[in-house]
């Protein structure tokens, strides 16, 4: 499987409210439900409980999630829509074939056919097993790792293509550090007692899954200690999580011939012939400590354990496809130990997922035509605007930016792409094969399409009009390449985003998060890159200074929360993420006042227009957590938990101080001379 998608884009996970509709006198207006509320709180002690407590009481986790909230109700009703479009696909076996709908229906056909499965057993990858057997020499480990490479299945390290950092009119194809079973190589060098439990798990479960492939338990024990060894040498030649923030750790030109010297015991001369790259002179060998590590492993680990890697990578990338067994002791690793879920959501709902994955612009041009009004569309754009007019007052505005910076921050502001609800030009699935009989050879060829896809691009002009997501994700990201910012359909809809919406509502929500977009282009990633999605410096020294000490600040805010029992939150993996929170707020709250110029500033619910802004925003983040999860997000993921996003950024902001007549010393109330103040 591909893994290491589209290079930087630095996305939002967009959670957001479904916002009821509210009588007030004088008519019905779509605004927050009070129900949600918990008014034993103060808002200016705990506003997150306050905006969210009734609904975290009364909306448990079910058994089969790790997290319940905004994001699943918004995503049980958008599947419901996806999941009609795929029954009626597959229900027409007659739909022409090579067309989007004959794939989409084909795909979920043979995906919903467990008898099939059941009985083909590992039929579907003995080839695959075979060519692992037959390995005699590390030249031939070295050929199935590029065959697996060449089918979608990224074994060992990754490999894609994309925009050069420092000329974004240019793919080129970049090399980068994997090869790891555990989420993240911090899981493998953590000294703690529970990263040593889940190491133990992680080898038990490792075993298992060679067991059912027909190793005896004692052979399949030694076998995953032996990996187990193999992946914590890679790991401790990783960089970590929050190293790889910095852009420059993806990039290290270097020409082919060079890289072959570097790495004696893999020809990457060999490796771009077997991917259909012969042509490819120079790449960007990312992790030159990790290529290194392995080079030495690929000479100094027996065969038989190689070949066990390779045997234990492919079912573990296929398992999610084949038959009961291999599906439920994937989950029960994977799901059940590290983010603490109960049992496996119905299939139906897995197999939706992944048919999203595989064929997203096939099932997404089905999707637009059925939920997604013109509307929606103009009035995102006027959103944007009055955003980009307040973004732009800001930086005019800001007391420690020089003005030689400015001008280059308003370059690179009016060369932002907005893209809305859908691609202009539709991904072309003709060359991809999908038919009934297999479920997992249809999800390996869709990997292979997708990784000569990518590749394909190498030596191509940069496709502007390339989407990193699907129509129907609700998700939204800026790319710093590109300079774009990404609002898929699926993130506008009514209730969440609509025409009728009361503004107050919609900047709080929608708003906060296309203003948080933007701000990434100005976080601690996104300002190393210009306008035209160049990494380069356009700041000058003392500017970069006071941006890096506001930023420090904001660290230090996040590393003092506490996660869950006494783990901390990490200020630094979630420094862009909180960056962009905290500025697309105040762009929104300012966008919003000028949404709100000449208009009746009336009262809903008893609500200011401002009370309601924040309300919408703490609202749209509502979700309860399994204590695994939180475990696994504060370790792997770049965004900050829920309730963070929104006690965090709001303690930094006079207006909501002001908005809910909050003291100074109560707790969403920062000393002044912590307050973070960034755009």
């Amino acid at each position: 499987m591909l893994k290491s998608q589209r290079l930087l884009v630095v996305a939002a996970v967009a959670v957001f409210s479904l916002i009821a509709a509210t009588t007030i006198a004088g008519g019905n207006e779509h605004g927050l439900d009070r129900a949600n509320l918990d008014t034993t709180v103060s808002p200016c002690v705990d506003f997150y409980q306050y905006a969210n407590g009734g609904w975290l009481k009364n909306n448990p986790i079910p058994a089969a999630y790790s997290v319940w909230g905004i994001d699943q109700e918004m995503k049980e009703r958008n599947d419901s829509l996806l999941h009609k479009i795929l029954e009626d696909a597959a229900a027409n076996p007659n739909a022409p074939k090579g067309t989007n709908l004959q794939k989409i229906g084909d795909f979920y056909a043979a995906a919903m056919d467990t008898a099939k499965i059941e009985s083909a057993g590992l039929a579907p990858l003995k080839p695959d097993f075979d060519r692992i057997t037959a390995i005699a020499s590390i030249k031939d480990l070295q050929a199935a790792i590029n065959y697996f490479h060449a089918t979608g299945d990224q074994m060992l390290f990754g490999a894609d293509a994309d925009q050069d950092l420092k000329n974004s009119e240019k793919e080129i194809a970049y090399c980068t550090q994997d090869g790891l079973g555990l989420p993240d190589r911090d899981y493998y060098t953590r000294p703690d007692s529970e990263s040593q439990k889940i190491r133990t798990q992680y080898v038990e479960h490792v075993a298992n899954m060679l067991h059912l492939l027909g190793d005896k338990p004692e052979d399949a024990k030694a076998e995953a200690q032996a990996i187990m060894g193999i992946e914590t040498k890679l790991a401790e030649a990783s960089l970590t999580n929050v190293e790889q923030r910095d852009p420059m750790t993806w990039y290290n030109m270097v020409t082919v011939a060079d890289a072959d010297k570097k790495t004696p015991n893999f020809s990457w001369t060999a490796y771009f012939k077997a991917i259909g790259h012969p042509e490819v002179t120079e790449f960007s060998f990312a992790h030159p400590k990790f290529f290194a590590q392995m080079d030495s492993l690929l000479s100094s680990v027996p065969l038989a354990d190689w070949k066990n890697y390779l045997r234990w990578h492919l079912i573990h990338q296929s398992a999610p496809y084949m038959g009961a067994a291999f599906v439920n002791e994937n989950f029960n690793f994977y799901a059940k130990t590290l983010s603490g879920t109960k049992e496996l959501r119905p299939r139906w709902k897995r197999v939706l997922d992944v048919s999203n994955r595989m064929l997203g612009e096939a099932l997404g041009q089905l999707y637009v035509e059925k939920a997604f009004p013109p509307k929606s569309k103009e009035r995102a754009k006027e959103m944007i605007q009055n955003l980009m007019v307040a973004f732009k007052a800001r930086i005019e505005n800001l007391p420690w930016m020089s003005d030689s910076t400015k001008k280059m921050a308003m370059v690179k502001m009016a060369a932002f792409t907005p893209k809305i609800g859908y691609p202009d030009k539709w991904r072309d699935y003709s060359k991809l094969t999908i038919d009934r009989s297999s479920y997992v050879e249809n999800v390996r060829r869709a990997d292979a399409f997708e990784f000569a896809r990518h590749m394909n691009r190498l030596g191509k002009p940069v496709d502007r009009t390339e989407w990193g997501m699907s129509p129907q994700t609700i998700n939204a990201y800026y790319n710093p390449t590109m300079n774009e910012i990404v609002f898929p359909a699926a993130m506008l809809q009514p209730p969440v985003f609509d025409g009728d919406m009361d503004d107050a509502v919609n900047y709080g929500a929608m708003g906060a998060v296309m203003g948080h977009e933007m701000s990434h282009g100005f976080d601690d990633e996104g300002s190393q890159f210009d306008g035209q999605g160049n990494l380069k410096n356009w700041w000058t020294a003392s500017d970069k200074k006071e941006f890096d000490a506001r930023a420090a600040l904001l660290v230090s805010q996040f590393d003092n929360y506490i996660a869950v029992d006494t783990m901390h939150c990490n200020g630094k993996l979630t420094l862009g993420e909180n960056i962009g929170d905290l500025g697309g707020l105040w762009i929104a709250y300012d966008a919003l006042q000028l949404a709100l110029k000449g208009k009746e500033r009336k009262l809903i619910d008893g609500f200011t227009p401002e009370q309601r802004f924040f309300l919408s925003w703490a609202q749209s983040w509502r979700a309860n957590w399994r204590p695994e999860m939180i475990k696994l997000l504060v370790n792997t993921n770049p965004h900050s938990l829920n309730k963070l996003r929104v006690n965090g950024p709001l303690s930094d902001m006079d207006v909501f101080k002001k908005a809910f007549g909050c003291g100074d010393g109560t707790p969403m109330v920062r000393v002044d001379k912590d307050v973070v103040r960034i755009w």
